[in-house]
C-alpha cells in the first residue's frame, strides 16, 4: 500500500510541476507585454469567463472529493478504500488542474496578469491538495492495523 500513496504523491509533484511550469513559461513569454487590469472593458469578452472558471473548479473539486468519499464503504478492505481514494483524489486534481491551467491560457491571450491571481487560488489549493498518510487515514477512517501497512 505504501506504492499507493508513493503512486499519488507523484502523480500530485506532476500536476503541480505541469501547472508552475506552464504559468513560468507564459510569464517568460509575456513579461514585456503584460499588464493588470481587472475592468471588464479592457478584455471584455474573455473577463467574466476565467475568474468564474477558476473559482467553478475549486468549488467543484471539494464537491467531487466529499461526495465521492462519502461514498466509499467502511466495511470494504483497505486496498478498495484506497483505490476509490485515488479516483477521488486523481478527479480532484484534475479539476483544480484544469482551472489553473484555464487561466493561464486567459493570460496568455489576453496578457492581463488579472487572470493569473485565480490561476494561483487553483495552483494553492493543488498543492494543499497533497497526499500523504495522516490525510489518507483521517479520509478513510482507518484502524490500527492497516494503518501501519500504509
Amino acid at each position: 500500500m505504501n506504492t499507493k500513496l508513493k503512486t499519488l504523491q507523484t502523480i500530485h509533484l506532476a500536476l503541480c510541476a505541469g501547472v508552475f511550469l506552464f504559468a513560468l513559461v507564459t510569464i517568460f513569454l509575456n513579461r514585456e507585454i503584460m499588464f493588470f487590469d481587472p475592468n471588464p472593458q479592457t478584455t471584455a469578452p474573455f473577463n467574466p469567463i476565467f475568474p468564474i472558471m477558476g473559482l467553478t473548479t475549486i468549488s467543484a473539486s471539494i464537491f467531487f472529493f466529499k461526495n465521492l468519499i462519502s461514498k466509499i464503504d467502511k466495511t470494504e478492505p483497505v486496498d478498495s478504500k484506497i483505490n476509490l481514494y485515488q479516483s477521488a483524489f486523481i478527479i480532484s486534481s484534475a479539476l483544480l488542474e484544469g482551472g489553473a491551467l484555464f487561466n493561464i491560457v486567459g493570460f496568455f491571450i489576453t496578457h492581463n496578469s488579472f487572470f493569473l491571481i485565480f490561476a494561483a487560488a487553483n495552483f494553492i489549493f493543488l498543492i494543499l491538495n497533497r497526499p500523504t498518510k495522516d490525510k489518507l487515514i483521517s479520509t478513510l477512517q482507518l484502524q490500527y492495523p492497516d494503518t501501519e501497512a500504509l
